[in-house]
């Protein structure tokens, strides 16, 4: 007996040791590509500040770019005001503070109205002096700029704005009201539109703002704008053309194939254009301030491969600390959950893959006949159906077996597991591990920050998302995972999970495309599918459903309130 228990505790030992093996080389991975990412980044800033400031009764966040570069021709420096496009945030598109900070410019990146971490929504008016609150926004931050110590080396006669899309709607308007703006890019801006459109309601305050109604050449200055000519989200005529025909500006036309399409503009020509265009107002030359190199790419690769390497650490921590949680108990709750050692010998396979398969299709198509006539919203009501009849099949199901005193003991036995405390503190830690992480990493690098404007309301409706969250890990862990019993390894099962939850993350993309401009919209996505990942990790060791779904919802939650902020901030929910 006691050389049986020592065997154990051997074996429990060594696994130990391989987790702490592997979670040890993927530290030593990620302080590689930290260091690298870190070095990369003080090739054009060595450091960025978080700004907060009030426009038109909102609460608005901006991220200030510290260039690493001194230019030897001038003592001050230039400043440029950048605002992304519809739905996007201030630290997605890198481009602008990479490639201008490289060039000794110091770069404010906005989360302009209902955007981002910010407040507020596009058609906010001031109630002070009738004017939308998009077209004082830049001016707004310039005023809180204006305040900060680091503004006495700002260039006070070099002072720009750029803009994409909205955004260029955003900085043309600015620029309007705001003679401190002496340099303008806007790139594939929106300057000709009747609301409603594109989020604006019909406001006649609103309407004498539009840059098509605003702008001429007594109030435009440097203005430079470069747009696709088969731009596939707005007309190059409507809007490129029509603001020269008001401002007498310089329009760039870009053609053929660009990556992700022709209103995105990734390319590197339109960079080089637009950092020529300030340089040369600024400086009165394009080539006094050296070489362009565009190098914003590399910021993207090693991001991304610290979030994979980041996610895995993760994984591996959860590994370990299963090992030390349920190190003594784990064995018991594998043997008797779900009932399945008798039925695997009994149930045909053939039936149970096609049972599997047929499971799947029904939830999908659930999903999108409900969708087809109900809208987004139908996601919801068709999960709910969902909930619904899990809970009558369960019902039935444990009615029919009261009369087995055995299945009774294992269902009392599951029950008072699912919230022993060793439990709960165990997901508690394994969800803190993905916050924390994620919470350091934003703030180390501004990449994928995301935060709802308002926490308690938009937090709040966040729960609208719980059944279609949970009816996913219904169908995973309560439906799909019993079937699996074809399959001898855990690993195995675990792998067909992931798959599955891949099929379903590409449907409910497919299903909300309409949304497929938000960038939030897409980070919740992949927050999903890396929590449903996580679960599948934590129940190859421990079966505590509910405790665990749940908490990992919490995580899910603060990303779903993100996309409701940012929805309600571009007038698609009210």
């Amino acid at each position: 007996m006691v050389k049986s228990e020592f065997i154990i505790v051997d074996e429990m030992t060594h696994k130990d040791y391989c987790h702490l093996k592997k979670l040890l080389v993927f530290i030593i991975i990620l302080f590689i590509t930290l260091t690298i990412l870190q070095l990369n980044r003080t090739q054009s800033y060595n450091r960025y500040e978080r700004i907060n400031f009030e426009s038109s009764g909102a609460t608005l966040y901006a991220n200030l770019y510290y260039p690493t570069k001194k230019l030897d021709f001038q003592e001050q420096k230039p400043l440029v005001i950048y605002c992304h496009g519809i739905g996007s945030k201030r630290d997605f598109d890198l481009r602008i503070p990479i490639e201008f900070t490289k060039r000794g410019f110091y770069v404010a990146a906005l989360d302009y109205q209902g955007h981002g971490e910010s407040g507020g929504n596009i058609n906010n008016i001031n109630s002070n002096n009738g004017i939308p609150a998009l077209a004082q926004d830049c001016s707004n931050l310039l005023d809180k700029l204006e305040t900060l110590s680091f503004y006495n080396d700002v260039n006070k006669s070099q002072i720009g704005l750029i803009g994409h899309s909205l955004g260029g709607m955003v900085v043309l308007m600015n620029q309007a009201l705001d003679p401190r703006f002496q340099v303008i890019v806007a790139l594939a801006p929106l300057v000709n539109f009747s609301p409603p459109k594109y989020g604006f309601t019909y406001n006649q305050e609103f309407i004498d703002y539009i840059p098509a109604n605003l702008l001429n050449e007594q109030n435009t200055q440097n203005l430079l704008v470069i747009m696709h000519v088969d731009d596939e989200a707005l007309d190059f005529t409507d809007n490129a053309l029509k603001a020269q025909e008001l401002t007498n500006c310089t329009v760039i036309p870009i053609e053929g194939f660009l990556l992700g399409g022709g209103h995105q503009l990734f390319s590197d020509g339109v960079l080089i254009e637009s950092i020529n265009w300030f340089e040369n107002h600024f400086f009165g030359t394009p080539n006094i301030n050296g070489r362009i190199s565009i190098t914003f790419y590399y910021n993207y690769v090693i991001i991304f491969i610290n979030i994979i390497v980041i996610f895995i650490s993760v994984i591996s921590l959860i590994s370990i600390s299963s090992q030390l949680f349920f190190r003594n108990e784990k064995k018991l709750e594998n043997i008797n959950y779900f009932n399945s050692n008798k039925s695997i010998n009994t149930l045909n396979k053939q039936k149970l893959v096609i049972s599997t398969i047929g499971s799947i299709g029904a939830f999908l198509l659930n999903w999108v006949l409900f969708e087809k006539f109900f809208g987004l919203v139908g996601i919801v009501y068709g999960s709910i159906l969902m909930l619904g009849t899990f809970t009558v099949i369960s019902i039935l199901k444990f009615l029919k077996k009261t009369k087995d005193r055995k299945y009774l003991n294992t269902l009392k036995l599951n029950i008072r597991n699912q919230f022993k405390s060793s439990y709960l503190i165990f997901t508690l830690v394994c969800a803190s591990y993905f916050i924390a992480i994620y919470m350091l990493f934003s703030f180390y690098y501004p990449f994928g920050f995301i935060w709802p404007s308002n926490f308690v309301v938009d937090f709040m409706l966040s729960y609208l998302f719980l059944p279609v969250f949970l009816s996913i890990e219904i169908l995973l862990r309560k439906v799909i995972y019993p079937k699996l019993k074809i399959l001898k390894s855990e690993k195995s099962k675990n792998r067909v999970l992931i798959i599955t939850a891949i099929i379903l993350m590409i449907t409910l993309m497919t299903l909300t495309s309409q949304l497929s401009y938000l960038p939030s919209v897409l980070f919740m996505y992949i927050i999903l599918l890396l929590m449903i990942i996580q679960n599948t990790k934590i129940f190859q060791n421990v079966k505590a459903f509910y405790p665990v779904v749940l908490i990992s919802f919490t995580i899910v939650q603060i990303f779903f309130a993100a996309v409701i902020s940012n929805a309600i901030g571009v007038s698609l929910i009210v």
